[in-house]
């Protein structure tokens, strides 16, 4: 007898219970879980209460209250999540950092000719018959030393752990 009492009674509170959840939540999903929670934890009240007018009462208390809490878990989630990402983000620029300090090492442990060539290369992005115009050398001596360069830089990062 007792569930079919709580049975219509909650057939007439629950359209009242989802307005008021739909104005802490706009979303639709959200609202109906704190109204289901609510009623869940009205149930278990159910027994206690002397009449209806509590039984209302506490439906619309309990909703505010699974309102209430499903919205500081949603804060704490997002907290959570902005904090992986910033951890994510500082081990990334750290690996950045690493890696071009790495870079830096490798470059200036070419032999002086082979450093100046890929300074020109690098920092001042000219392309090989640029190189070759401005040093003097053979386009293809140009190339070459790039070549040579480039694989004694990807041995050392690769020596030393970076790549």
């Amino acid at each position: 007898m007792q569930a079919e009492k709580f049975t219509s009674i909650v057939s007439c509170l629950r359209p009242r219970l989802l307005s008021l959840a739909l104005q802490f939540n706009t979303d639709f999903d959200a609202a109906e879980d704190a109204v289901q929670e609510a009623l869940m934890r009205l149930w278990t009240a159910w027994e206690g209460l002397p009449d209806t007018a509590d039984a209302e009462r506490l439906a619309i208390r309990l909703t505010k209250h699974a309102c209430i809490d499903a919205y500081r878990r949603r804060q704490q989630q997002q907290m959570v999540e902005l904090k992986d990402n910033s951890a994510t983000t500082t081990d990334n620029t750290i690996q950045e950092e690493e890696l071009q300090y790495a870079l830096e090492r490798a470059v200036s442990a070419l032999p002086p000719a082979a450093h100046r060539l890929w300074t020109l290369f690098a920092e001042a992005q000219m392309d090989s018959a640029q190189i070759a115009a401005t040093t003097g050398i053979t386009v293809r001596s140009v190339s070459t030393m790039l070549s040579a360069a480039r694989r004694h830089i990807i041995e050392s990062l690769k020596k030393g752990g970076a790549l």
